[in-house]
């Protein structure tokens, strides 16, 4: 098996591909007579994990590829010691199971013989191993996150008022988890994304984070009573504003995270906005005789 104590990455894709660049911290080993902490870019350190089809957003995620090389040499992008990383050493788990999703076990190759180099090492890593990463990242890229569907009461399209208090929801359905699927060899990874909060921003300077969907006001509740889990009341009014309307903006933050084969992590959270314009103004006295 090729040797691979090598320090630098680059993931290309092929057709029906997703694609990742990285590039790794040099090594102090070399590759043969070449020191590829002196010329990381010679073809004997040039690493390339190519991903092909096996995505699929609505389920099962159909059966995909990946294919590793070195200087353009194919070598395993999984073994018995785990998946290729971007410095060339393989990154595996414990048969147990017991370490945390960023721990993995670091095995590096001995440059001559292919051989593992003795020691036991756990190192931390915040993203997948390169062969790993293309197959979740491309499950993690085939999520689809809707921008929220909005309501109120009294409704954004309606006039409002100052001091009377305002609810807000999504529409019924949107709160719910999406999934995405990617597989190779033998290995499907599921991405998902929950809905954690949404802020809302008032247009007036104000915001408003809601751990839940907002509670829906029906004609059963007094218009003056205030939402029980997501609301605003506006103090001033939008007159002075652009236009006399304030900008509501509601921000969904999904938490995203993989699992697959017995591996797990998480990704960036992701937001998706959805933005109305309202207009406030202050209630006239009315008096009678």
């Amino acid at each position: 098996m090729q040797a691979l104590a090598l320090r630098l990455l680059t993931v290309a894709a092929a057709s029906l591909t997703m694609a990742l660049a990285v590039t790794a911290p040099a090594h102090a080993d070399a590759y043969g007579d070449t020191n590829c902490t002196v010329t990381p870019d010679a073809p004997q350190c040039v690493v390339t994990v190519t991903y092909t089809g096996g995505g699929n957003g609505s389920g099962g995620g159909g059966g995909g590829n990946v294919v590793c090389k070195v200087g353009g040499n194919v070598v395993d992008c999984q073994n018995g010691f785990g998946w290729l990383g971007k410095d060339g050493c393989y990154y595996g788990k414990d048969s147990g199971n017991f370490l945390p999703a960023t721990q993995w076990i670091k095995t590096c190759l001995d440059p001559a013989t292919g051989d593992p180099i003795p020691g036991l090492v756990i190192v931390t890593l915040f993203e997948p191993p390169a062969a790993l990463g293309v197959i979740t990242q491309r499950a993690v890229d085939d999520l689809t996150m809707p921008r929220p569907v909005i309501a109120a009461n009294p409704a954004l399209t309606a006039k409002q008022f100052v001091q009377v208090p305002v609810w807000w929801w999504v529409q019924p359905g949107w709160w719910q988890t999406k999934t995405a699927h990617a597989s190779a060899g033998g290995l499907t990874i599921t991405a998902k994304a929950v809905p954690r909060k949404i802020t809302w921003y008032a247009g007036d300077g104000t915001s408003t984070v809601c751990t839940g969907p907002g509670t829906p006001w029906t004609t059963s509740v007094d218009p003056m009573a205030a939402s029980p889990t997501c609301g605003h009341t506006y103090t001033t009014t939008s007159a002075n504003t652009p236009g006399g309307k304030f900008t509501v903006r509601a921000v969904a933050t999904w938490d995203v995270s993989w699992s697959g084969g017995g591996l797990s992590g998480t990704e960036p959270a992701i937001t998706t906005t959805t933005t109305a314009t309202v207009t406030v103004a202050e209630q006239r006295a009315v008096i009678t005789s």
